[in-house]
C-alpha cells in the first residue's frame, strides 16, 4: 500500500500514514474513536461500522468491468469435486469472522446447498492470502475468498466449485470525526483516476494493490442498500 500512500502525499498535499491492523474489529473501533480517518473495508465490515458509529463509506473501487461489485469464490485443490455437495465431511478454510467474502456468504452458500458447519471440517485463518496458501498445498480441501484472487486461484491450478452473485464492493470509509477538508481531498484524489481508459493513470496505479488498480465510484443507492443486506445475512452466522 505504500505507493497508493505516496500516490496520496502527492496529490492531495496532506500527510498519510499507513496503520495495518490484524482484525477488523481494531479497525472499527479506531474509526469509531477518531484515531484513524480513513479505511478501506470490506462491505460486511462497513455494515457493522454504520451500526456502531456511523462509518460511512465515501468512495468505492470499482472491478475489471467498472462496477463496485466483487463476487465470493469457493475453490478447492481436488478436481474432482464437482459440486459443493462432495464437500461434507472435508476441511474448509474460511477467513476472518467479519470477513464477507471468505466467511458469512460462503457459509450462506453452503448452507443453502444443505451444508452445515457441523457437516465439515472448518478451519479458520486471518487472510485470503494464507487461505489461498493452504488450500494449494492440500493442508485444507476447500475454501473461500474474494473475485480479486481469481488470476491467482488459476495459476495455482485450483478448480472454482461456485461463484456468488455480485456483492458490493470494498470501499474507503471516513471515520465520523473527519475533517470535511481531509475527506474531500481524499475522494477527489481517487475519483480523478480513470486507469482502465487513461495509460497516464494505469502507470500510477501498477503497484498499487490488484484490488485498487481499475479506479473508483461514489457509492450509489443501491450500493447502500446491498450493505444493508449483507448485515442482515451476518446477524444469521454472527456467533
Amino acid at each position: 500500500y505504500n505507493p497508493f500512500i505516496n500516490y496520496l502525499h502527492s496529490t492531495t498535499g496532506i500527510t498519510w500514514e499507513l496503520k495495518l491492523y490484524h482484525n477488523y474489529d481494531a479497525i472499527i473501533n479506531s474509526l469509531c474513536s477518531g484515531e484513524i480517518s480513513i479505511a478501506y473495508l470490506g462491505p460486511n465490515v462497513i455494515g457493522i461500522g454504520n451500526e456502531k458509529c456511523n462509518i460511512e463509506p465515501i468512495i468505492v473501487s470499482v472491478n475489471e468491468d467498472g462496477k463496485p461489485f466483487l463476487r465470493s469464490l469457493i475453490f478447492t485443490n481436488n478436481h474432482k469435486i464437482k459440486s459443493l455437495k462432495e464437500l461434507k465431511g472435508k476441511s474448509f478454510a474460511f477467513g476472518d469472522k467479519l470477513s464477507t467474502t471468505s466467511n458469512i456468504i460462503p457459509r450462506n452458500i453452503l448452507e443453502d446447498n444443505g451444508i452445515k458447519m457441523n457437516m465439515i471440517k472448518p478451519v479458520f485463518f486471518k487472510s485470503h492470502d494464507r487461505i489461498i496458501s493452504e488450500v494449494a498445498k492440500n493442508t485444507v480441501t476447500a475454501g473461500a475468498t474474494k473475485s480479486s484472487f481469481l488470476k491467482e486461484i488459476k495459476r495455482l491450478n485450483l478448480k472454482v466449485l461456485h461463484v456468488s452473485e455480485d456483492l458490493p464492493n470494498y470501499a474507503f470509509c471516513s471515520s465520523p470525526n473527519i475533517d470535511p477538508y481531509i475527506e474531500r481531498k481524499f475522494i477527489k484524489a481517487l475519483l480523478k483516476l480513470k486507469p482502465r481508459h487513461d495509460n497516464r493513470d494505469r502507470n500510477i496505479v501498477r503497484e498499487w494493490a490488484s484490488e485498487l488498480r481499475n479506479g473508483f465510484t461514489l457509492p450509489s443507492k443501491n450500493y447502500i442498500q446491498g450493505i444493508s443486506k449483507l448485515h442482515e445475512i451476518f446477524t444469521k452466522y454472527n456467533d
